[in-house]
């Protein structure tokens, strides 16, 4: 008769287990970038070929454009995921030590006068970000 009382709170914590593990996953930025590595960009984008169309297309609107004197234009796409780490989950722990881990990935592409792709730059880079009394 004590399995059922058993089999409630087991259920109720991998209930609370993964309604947190839904919870610790941010993301920002452009979701066509998402998944793209420099392969996949090198496989797409052709300098002196692909167009600004062509990229719109490929990657949607940019996130930051800009110009310059010589009438070059730049397109810059991010994209950020982060995991919260398991610490912000604990109570008091989070107030000593809590944060988040991720990577986060840009994409500049520079166009020439004719609106066509010069050059291209993809990066990846690991994120940390951490609060409490103790931070790495």
């Amino acid at each position: 008769m004590q399995a059922r009382p058993i089999q409630t709170h087991v259920s109720l914590f991998v209930s609370v287990l993964m309604l947190c593990a839904l919870a610790a996953c941010a993301s920002s930025g452009n979701d066509s970038i998402s998944e793209a590595t420099g392969e996949s960009v090198a496989r797409n984008l052709h300098k002196g070929k692909t167009t600004q169309a062509d990229v719109r297309k490929l990657y949607g609107d940019p996130m930051k454009t800009s110009f310059k004197s010589n009438g070059f234009e730049s397109w810059e796409y991010e994209f950020t995921r982060m995991q919260s780490r398991p610490t912000n989950f604990i109570p008091y722990v989070n107030l000593v030590h809590s944060g988040a881990d991720g990577e986060k990935k840009s994409l500049v592409i520079f166009f020439d006068k004719g609106k066509v792709v010069q050059d291209y730059t993809m990066s990846n880079s690991k994120i940390e970000v951490s609060q409490g009394l103790i931070t790495k």
